[in-house]
């Protein structure tokens, strides 16, 4: 009986200890994330959208050669209406959850050096969208927030060398 008891008291122990990471995840509708280049002519952008169903590359087709692009307009970019190989939909697929404070945050995360050469990452859900544009991530972000971020950079550049 003593058995049972230090059996249950440490199953107990054990279950109350584990937390879960994905408590506090939200499921995105929709991400854009990518590369964007400031006081660029053509082709000033390397962006990736990501959806339950797949990921998609730009179409580079809303781009008038020439013209200065409005950097204001990113958010609506042309994609590719066939996906990606399935491998690379694998490789992005984890950045649909995001933190949930995420979402809350303001512009202290990031920061914005140069208009040269930046990420971009729009999150959108059904109630909302948010944007960022950004050299680097500051050091006093959220981890988890930080972690999400850097998560996104690493895949970016994964599917740009593929």
């Amino acid at each position: 009986m003593k058995k049972i008891g230090l059996l249950i008291l440490l199953l107990l122990m054990v279950i109350s200890c584990t937390s879960d990471e994905n408590d506090d995840l939200i499921l995105a509708e929709e991400i854009i994330f990518g590369e964007i280049y400031g006081q660029c002519l053509g082709d000033c952008r390397n962006l990736f959208l990501l959806t339950e169903q797949g990921i998609y590359e730009d179409s580079n087709s809303d781009i008038d050669f020439g013209d200065l692009i409005e950097i204001s307009d990113w958010e609506n970019t042309t994609f590719n209406s066939q996906p990606l190989a399935k491998d690379k939909f694998e490789l992005a697929q984890k950045l649909i959850e995001f933190p949930d404070n995420l979402l809350q945050s303001n512009n202290e995360i990031t920061e914005q050096i140069w208009a040269d050469f930046d990420y971009f990452i729009q999150i959108k859900t059904n109630t909302t969208s948010k944007t960022w544009v950004f050299d680097r991530i500051k050091e006093t972000t959220d981890s988890k927030i930080k972690q999400y971020m850097e998560k996104m950079i690493a895949i970016n550049d994964q599917l740009n060398d593929y």
